[in-house]
């Protein structure tokens, strides 16, 4: 690979770590916000709703508006955004202030996701060699490093409001510059005509594929959202063992997604997404009903292997399927897979109230157990669209 090249793939990997640092800063300080606002779990799950709302309606348009704008100059608008997005939550005064903010964040995040997402297929297409998983790598590494600086934070004392307003504008700054170091857009030779709707429904053969990775994404979810919450209220950890449980997660995670283009080159989509389902339940149960916080550990490292690579063959399955273009293909996949990834925390603070957080988060067993049972979506890539 040339230097040129080198430096463009480089790019891309930057994109996916800054837009996931936010969301890692955002983690470890979730119980903060229960705690300062008197929230429930079931109130906090509201609130934890709008997110998803938001990036629904976000990805309605995704597809349609990133063709407008070219993948890179998307990525150079949307990433600083959503970083900045994430200064309004910290000052709310009630649920409803926050699941406004959060509607918001969630919003931008949907665009977020699409541009860069297609954008990393385009890369791979003309460096001729896997990424996408590698992408999702360096996505789980920025969760990780920016879970383990708002642990840090939050162990020292610092307020949300202060880390927020000195973290998220500074995160929106550096994703600006990466995002700029993009390649260009490759001229589109069928400008999309003013007329053309905005959004358009996801086309039926891609619904299956797109239904594959939704049981590893709930699992993803719940332990992006859930795993501070449970450490702290279920296990009693302590705030550095809150936020470390989930940066293990994301540990393990990272790892394996950057070895998971060789892995699927080697053993192949379908094999991959298979075991990766079974991990991916196994780990949730074993979280679920562990008593002891090195138990815990040793389900977050399972889970965090089983959901590592089956987006991102999802993604790359997605954008090569024909009859639409790669971002329509690429924002179906992600307005259904990354909704529920969204969707399920809320869901099992309602769940929490109603019968323990253990048994909430075990119920996502068979919900993950689905991923294998749809695994053969994955090697489908010519079925018409």
């Amino acid at each position: 690979m040339n230097a040129t090249r080198f430096s463009l793939v480089w790019a891309i990997f930057g994109v996916f770590f800054l837009e996931s640092v936010v969301l890692g800063n955002w983690i470890p300080r979730i119980p903060e916000f229960k705690s300062a606002l008197g929230l429930s779990d079931s109130e906090l799950g509201l609130c934890l709703l709008a997110m998803p709302l938001g990036t629904f309606l976000g990805l309605m348009v995704a597809g349609r508006l990133t063709e407008r704008l070219g993948l890179r100059q998307s990525c150079r608008i949307t990433l600083p955004l959503w970083a900045l997005a994430f200064v309004l939550p910290a000052f709310a005064t009630s649920g409803v202030w926050l699941g406004a903010s959060l509607a918001l964040a969630g919003f931008i995040i949907g665009l977020v996701e699409v541009a860069m997402n297609t954008k990393a297929d385009v890369i791979e297409k003309a460096s001729r060699q896997r990424l996408m998983s590698r992408c999702h790598g360096f996505w789980s590494l920025g969760s990780m490093a920016g879970a383990l600086l708002g642990s840090a934070l939050a162990h020292v004392g610092v307020s949300v409001q202060a880390h927020f307003v000195a973290v998220m504008p500074l995160v929106g700054l550096l994703g600006w510059w990466t995002a700029s170091q993009l390649p260009l857009d490759e001229p589109v030779h069928e400008p999309v005509e003013s007329e053309d709707p905005l959004f358009r429904l996801p086309s039926r053969g891609i619904l299956l594929l797109c239904a594959m990775p939704l049981g590893v994404m709930v699992v993803e979810g719940a332990f992006i959202d859930w795993s501070a919450v449970f450490m702290r209220s279920v296990l009693e950890a302590s705030p550095l063992v809150i936020g470390t449980a989930y940066a293990f997660f994301s540990v393990v995670m990272a790892a394996t997604r950057l070895s998971g283009d060789r892995i699927a080159d080697r053993f192949g989509d379908l094999a991959v997404v298979r075991c990766s389902g079974l991990a991916a339940a196994c780990g949730i149960a074993l979280f679920a009903m562990a008593p002891t916080v090195p138990m815990a550990y040793a389900g977050a490292a399972l889970s965090g292997a089983g959901v590592a690579i089956v987006y991102p063959l999802a993604i790359s399955a997605a954008a090569r399927r024909p009859g639409r273009s790669a971002a329509d293909n690429v924002a179906a996949m992600t307005m259904i897979s990354f909704c529920a990834f969204l969707l399920a925390p809320p869901l099992i603070g309602f769940m929490s109230d109603a019968i323990g957080l253990r048994w909430a988060l075990g119920l996502l067993t068979p919900i993950a157990f689905a991923t294998f049972l749809l695994a053969g979506e994955v090697a489908r890539e010519n079925r018409s669209a």
